[in-house]
């Protein structure tokens, strides 16, 4: 009887098919963020919450998944709605507490003491709820292929984790960090879906600890560092001024100025020395998330992500610097133009030149805190393009399985992270 020989059997290979995730630079975003800050400027912020979803949907749009679009669904109106509803919900609430306190006893009491740590304490609680919540609307809204994605967790838990390890920052002076964004960002993560594929994270924070271990001492030594230089430049400043000729206002002021110098170039380095850990970390949890029989691969690098930083910051500085140029310039014709017009029977041209800068001086501070957000969405552009050029999808999926997911898409959204500001894009 002849016996056959068998070679080493091979598993079949896993359904589905290689997805290639690419970016394609938006084009119009320097005109979109024109458009973005002159109605802002016009409804006097309000047009934020619709600048932001166009914002959005062009980045979305950029992204390719097999060389399909990724669909941005959200609306400014559901974004100005989940905002009012915060607003009368949390926020009204917690001013009329405080003024009620304020009101009640006196500034200095004991009481106004205590309700401002449980005000503190509670920002901290509803700032992860709402980094959760805005995770679950942007999901909810991003679709491709018409399959939308979801977050199918509750936001107690993963706010409640949020709070707690945040308690522990200065217990463990700052060491439980790598830990902590490890367990929230698997926390995120194992809840995520697209359509009814799960994504999993598999991995600990043990790769994190040695890069972030070189951060954490340059920043003991940065500290020192930063006050040292605020201290000298201060010293500095006033004694080229000629300290003995400055009063008590003016050298507070010179020694105000130095701390700025101080903090921004101390401000600089932490950016230098976080890029290589920042980068690490996005690597990191990247490889550690698998969806089907895929896996994220990471190739960030510290100095790619210095030189978006640093970039971005001249170019947020650049679009801050001509607004309030024009500004300036509009303000001091506004002003010219209005003396010279003023009515001689009721207040002279130097009276009302005054009274007209006055009106004009409130608008041009609102213009100047605004001008920050010129030229944003270049900036947010230039960010995201940098991450989708580096990450790429290993692996296979089988997209033919995946059905529609079964979540029930909120009618609101981001409100909690709108509040607060904690809101990426």
């Amino acid at each position: 009887m002849d016996t056959q020989t068998t070679g080493p059997t091979s598993s079949p290979p896993a359904p589905g098919i290689r997805l290639d995730l690419s970016w394609l630079p938006p084009i119009g975003m320097i005109g979109l963020s024109v458009a973005n800050f002159v109605y802002r400027l016009l409804t006097l912020g309000i047009y934020d919450f619709w600048a932001r979803t166009e914002v959005r949907k062009r980045l979305w749009s950029a992204i390719r998944l097999d060389g399909e679009p990724l669909v941005y669904t959200g609306t400014g109106k559901e974004l100005f709605l989940g905002f009012l509803i915060v607003f009368g919900v949390v926020l009204l609430p917690i001013l009329f507490v405080s003024v009620a306190v304020v009101l009640i006893f006196s500034p200095n009491s004991p009481a106004v003491t205590v309700l401002n740590v449980l005000i503190y304490l509670a920002i901290i609680f509803l700032f992860g709820l709402g980094m959760y919540r805005a995770q679950r609307y942007r999901l909810l809204r991003t679709s491709w292929r018409g399959i939308r994605g979801s977050l199918e967790g509750r936001s107690l838990p993963y706010a409640t984790t949020y709070f707690l390890t945040m308690l522990l920052i200065p217990v463990t002076l700052g060491w439980i960090i790598p830990w902590r964004t490890t367990k929230l960002q698997a926390m995120i993560t194992n809840d995520a879906r697209f359509g009814s594929e799960p994504f999993a994270f598999r991995g600990t924070s043990g790769p994190l600890y040695a890069p972030f271990a070189l951060l954490w001492f340059g920043v003991i030594a940065l500290s020192f560092l930063a006050s040292l230089i605020s201290v000298v430049a201060g010293s500095l400043a006033a004694h080229l001024m000629g300290e003995e000729n400055l009063g008590s206002a003016a050298r507070a002021q010179v020694l105000y100025l130095g701390l700025i110098a101080g903090f921004g170039l101390a401000y600089l380095l932490y950016l230098f020395m976080s890029a290589w850990y920042r980068a690490r970390t996005i690597n990191h949890f990247a490889d550690c998330t698998y969806i089907d029989n895929a896996r994220f691969n990471g190739r960030l690098t510290g100095a790619g992500l210095l030189w978006i930083d640093l970039t971005n910051l001249a170019i947020l500085a650049a679009g801050t610097l001509i607004v309030i140029a024009l500004a300036a310039v509009i303000g001091v014709l506004f002003v010219t133009i209005a003396g010279t017009i003023a009515p001689e029977s009721t207040l002279t041209t130097e009276e009302f030149t005054a009274y007209a800068a006055t009106i004009a001086a409130p608008l041009l501070v609102f213009i100047a805190v605004l001008s920050f957000t010129l030229l944003l969405p270049v900036t947010q552009a230039r960010s995201m393009g940098y991450l989708i050029n580096n990450l790429s999808l290993d692996g296979t999926l089988d997209v033919d399985k995946i059905r529609q997911s079964s979540a029930d898409p909120m009618a609101t959204g981001e409100g909690l992270a709108q509040a607060f500001d904690v809101d990426a894009f």
